[in-house]
């Protein structure tokens, strides 16, 4: 299944890996989402660009336009998607001596 250039993996009956093509398939980061379609139809999305979590569709195509949109939006420069958290500095522990 392909939607708005995304490549859908199926990953197995009634589930699949919607990943960016262009980046490498050996990139943690080409992952998107997983989506799988529960026993009572509802689709079931796994977050993995922008904020974590999960989202449920009731259809495959709202799915697929929610993950185009929130890839979209993680590839926009000043995006909050776009950028990773800034690690907090921190100074090493105090040595007792």
């Amino acid at each position: 299944m392909h939607h708005t250039g995304l490549r859908w993996d199926e990953i197995a009956e009634d589930a699949w890996r919607v990943c960016d093509p262009t980046r490498p398939s050996s990139d943690a980061d080409a992952v998107v989402a997983y989506v799988e379609r529960r026993r009572d139809g509802v689709f079931e999305v796994v977050w993995l660009c922008g904020t974590a979590g999960t989202e449920t569709f009731v259809a495959i195509g709202e799915a697929a336009c929610a993950i185009a949109d929130r890839h979209a939006a993680s590839r926009r420069t000043g995006s909050p998607l776009a950028t990773k958290p800034t690690p907090i500095a921190h100074r090493p522990p105090l040595s007792r001596a």
